[in-house]
This record gives structure tokens, sequence and C-alpha cells, in this order.
């Protein structure tokens, strides 16, 4: 099956609503992220401020056990949905409901003592041990609200309508800043606030996820009968490595702002925590890209078509590095201009903390279609075990840096650069190919690609630099990067896409849009 036809079928026909969806989610989510920064700098000051990234981390923790698990879950949930297996793809539902609800009763209990702990652990400037201890503990409930909803975007992701999952999850995060201003207008700037406001807009995010479940999936039904402990051993063994493998991933960007608090204090860790919510949001970035292609690497598995599997994660890989350059180098070039409307003045020590660590960026987003490629194959074990021994690195390396060097926080963002290449480009591309039986140069040309295309940016902009000094406004950056993108996503697509890669970016867009073009 060529990609061509594959844009054209029912199923495959889905991916430019999932893409939609997810993009306007993650522009929301990132549009979110820049204006709460400021917003909660001006509140809280950036001593306390620095509290707020650490409670989201740990809470990371607790979305990644259970969003790999509902992946691995997804997992069956496509392959029985595929077959046709109505009685099949309810015992995976039954088994993923309460194999979910079982980590959920864990989790708790480990929410409860995090919480108690937080303001012994880490930094908490002025703050109350109780503002912080009901903040965490709210903030993990919330996560665990969206964790246990992930049982229900198996089924959408196995009917690839990934955007019921994205909608729900974007009115989510509109609903809880909504909650966070509408809070601190009328009490008054709060830590147990930001929780409440975490918990009501969790909540409303599982109804939304749980009203269209049964217009989706009509055969699907929740039956105890069903429950089946030898497919929850089997899902859950999957999970277990699939869980290692994104809590390694912790051990990067997180736990480095954990190494700077501890040892650098909250101070330093205020400014490094706003690197890290770039990092963080490009990651977002490129994971809402790359989401879309879940579905087809999971029904490709399912009719073992491995040629098909290789050109999705070929096109997609080189399509998300390409795409996610222009922003970066973007960021890059006109960072004094972002960072002072966006922060600010007195904020120039993020300069050499974002050169160092956002070009790493363009490689991550390239690798970062290859990731669901394991788990299709049900061989997560090395993946675990290559991120987990790369993130102790970083950890390592980010304490020896601090310890017996002068190069503190920069140290810092340098140990994460160096542990990331290793992982996304010396690990990744190298395992996928071979479970995938195919080149592994064919895996590095979309990395290449993507890179060049970056340092060619890097180039235009310089120039652009050189004659036209961008204000320091919202409107002229704004429009400036409209207006650099819409040129530069049409030259792309003019000489760095086959005809069939040119199809099927199109479908991704809306359809007035499309209809303009033909």
């Amino acid at each position: 099956m060529q990609l061509k036809e594959q844009v054209c079928d029912a199923f495959s026909s889905k991916v430019s609503h999932n893409m939609v969806s997810n993009i306007v989610r993650t522009v929301l989510m990132a549009l979110i992220g820049l204006l709460m920064v400021p917003y909660y700098l001006d509140e809280f000051g950036l001593a306390t401020y620095a509290i707020l990234p650490l409670a989201t981390t740990v809470t990371n923790y607790f979305i990644i056990i259970s969003d790999s698990i509902a992946n691995a879950f997804s997992r069956y949930m496509v392959i029985a949905i595929q077959n046709k297996d109505v009685e099949g793809t309810n015992r995976v539902f039954t088994t993923s409901v309460i194999g979910l609800g079982k980590c959920m009763a864990l989790m708790l209990l480990f929410s409860v003592v995090i919480s108690v702990a937080a303001p012994y652990i880490f930094q908490t400037g002025e703050s109350s041990r109780v503002d912080v201890q009901s903040m965490f503990f709210m903030i993990m409930a919330a996560s665990m609200a969206i964790s246990f909803s992930a049982s229900l975007g198996s089924v959408y992701m196995a009917y690839n309508k990934l955007y019921i999952t994205y909608w729900s999850r974007a009115v989510q995060t509109l609903s809880q800043v909504v909650l966070v201003v509408g809070f601190f207008l009328a009490f008054g700037p709060s830590l147990p606030l930001i929780g409440v406001s975490y918990v009501v807009s969790a909540v409303i995010m599982f109804v939304m996820m749980a009203v269209p479940l049964k217009r989706v999936c009509s055969t699907l039904s929740f039956s105890y009968r069903l429950y089946d402990k030898n497919l929850l051993r089997s899902m859950g063994t999957l999970g277990i490595w699939s869980t290692l493998s994104e809590m390694g991933n912790l051990l990067f960007i997180q736990a480095s702002m954990i190494v700077v608090n501890m040892m650098l204090g909250s101070h330093i860790q205020g400014t490094f925590s706003i690197a890290a919510n770039v990092i963080m949001m490009i990651h977002t970035a490129c994971t809402a890209v790359a989401a879309s292609s879940v579905p087809l690497i999971y029904r490709n598995y399912a009719n073992k078509d491995s040629e098909g599997m290789v050109r999705t994660l070929h096109f997609f890989s080189k399509f998300i590095g390409i795409t996610m350059a222009f922003p970066i180098a973007f960021l890059l070039m006109f960072m004094p201009q972002v960072i002072e409307v966006w922060l600010g003045s007195g904020y120039e020590d993020l300069y050499p903390l974002l050169w160092i660590m956002v070009p790493i960026e363009v490689t991550v987003c390239a690798v970062s279609a290859y990731i669901q490629v394991p788990i299709a194959y049900m061989q997560v074990r090395p993946v675990a075990a290559a991120t987990i021994v790369t993130g102790l690195i970083n950890i390592l390396g980010a304490i020896l840096v601090i310890l017996f060097t002068d190069y503190g926080v920069l140290g810092v963002c340098i140990v994460w650069s160096a542990s990331m290449l290793l992982l996304k480009v010396g690990f990744f591309p190298t395992y996928c190919s071979r479970l995938t039986k195919s080149s592994i140069v064919g895996m590095l040309k979309p990395i290449v690609l993507s890179n060049a295309v970056f340092v060619m940016l890097l180039g235009v902009f310089y120039a652009v630099t050189e004659f036209y000094t961008l204000p320091s406004t919202w409107l002229a950056i704004l429009l400036l990067f409209f207006i650099g993108f819409v040129l530069f996503f049409i030259v792309s697509l003019r000489f760095l896409y086959s005809r069939d890669e040119k199809t099927m970016i199109v479908s991704f867009l809306p359809g007035f849009v499309q209809r303009f073009i033909h």
C-alpha cells in the first residue's frame, strides 16, 4: 500500500482531524504556557513560582505511568477492532479499565506521601508547608483523573478518533486557566487554589471523554465477567516496560530541574525552569504531530505491513523535523525580542541556556515518530534500559558538573544536551531499523535533513537581522513568524517532499484550505 493510498482510506482520512485538533490543543497550551509564566511571576515572585514546575514535574510521573499503560492497552484494542472481534474488544476495554483503576488506587497512596514530604524535600521559599502540600496533592489528584481517562482514550485511538481526546484536553487546559485567574481575582493568589482549578478542570475533561464513548463504539460494554487476569498480565508487562521507558525520560529535563533546585537554589532553578518550560513546550508540539502517526503504525503492525510502517515512520520523521525546524530557528535568532515581550527585561541569563538546549530539539522532534515502534512490536525492554541509563548519565553528569566545575547551570544544560543526543541519535534509529528490518540510513536521513534545514534557516534569519530589527511587540513577532512560516511551508512543500508526501501533508490541512489549494 502506497503512502497516497493510505491517505484515501476511511481509517487514515481521520489523520487530518486528529492533527488539526492536536495542533489547536498544542497552540492553546503553548499560548497559555507563555502567558501564565509571567502571570505567576507577577503574582508569586520567582522563588515561589519555582514550586509550580516542581509540582507539575512530579505529577508528570503519574501521567507517564498511566499513559504508558494506556498505550500498551491501545495496541491490543487496535488489533481487536481491526479484526472485528467484539468480545475481544470488550475484554480489552474491561481489563484496561480495571487495571488502570488498580494503578490509580496505588498512586493515591504515593500522592499522599509525596505531598506531605514536598516542603521538606524542595526549597519552597516563603510558602507555607500546608499550602505547598495542598497544592501538590490536588494537582496529583487531578493527574489521576486525567490518567484514568486514558482507558477511554484507547478506544478513540483504536478508531483513529483521537480528536475527541484532544478537544477534551484542550477544554481541560483552557478551563484550568480560567479557574485560576477567576480564583485569584476573587480570593487573591494562592497555591491551594491552583490545585482546586486542576481538579475541577480534570473532572470536566473526564466527562467530555466519557459521553461520546458509546457513539464511537456502539458494541462497547463493561462487564466484570470479561475481566481477564492473563490479558492484564500480558498488557501490564508491556505497560510496565513502557512506563519504565517513559519514566526514564523524566530523568532528563525534569530531573535536571530538581538537581538545580536542590544544589543551586530556588532562584537559579526558577530561571532554569523557564528554559525547561520552553523545552517542554517544544516537546509537546512534537508529540502533538507525532501522535497522529500512532494509529497508522499500530494498524500497519496489525496488518503485518512492515513496508507501510517504514514509509509512515520516514514520512512523519521528515515532516515533524522539517516543520519544527522553523519555530526553533525563529526562537533562537529573535530570542531577545521574544523573551522581552514574554517576560520583560532582565532575563538575559536565559539566552545561553536556550542556545545550548533548544537546537537539540530539532533532532528530538525528528525522532518522536519512532517511539511507538517498540510498543507495536512488544520490544520495549531495551528502550527502557537505554532511556534509564542515559537518564542516569544526565543526572550524574549534572551533579558532577555542579560539584567539580564552575559551569553551574550551563554545565547542566550541556550534560542534558549530550545525553539527549546519545539516546535520540545513538539508540532510537538503530533499534527501530532493527525491529522493522529496514536500513539505518533510511532512519537517519530525515534527522540529517531536518538539521540541515534548521542550519539554513538560522542563516536566513541571521541575514534578516542584519537588515531588519524586529520590534519587541507581540504583533510584530507573530506577524513575521506567520509570514515567514507560510513562505517556508510553501518552499519546503515544493522542494523537500515527494508527490505522495505532498498529498498526505495537504490531507492534514483543514477542509476549506484543501478546497482552496485544489
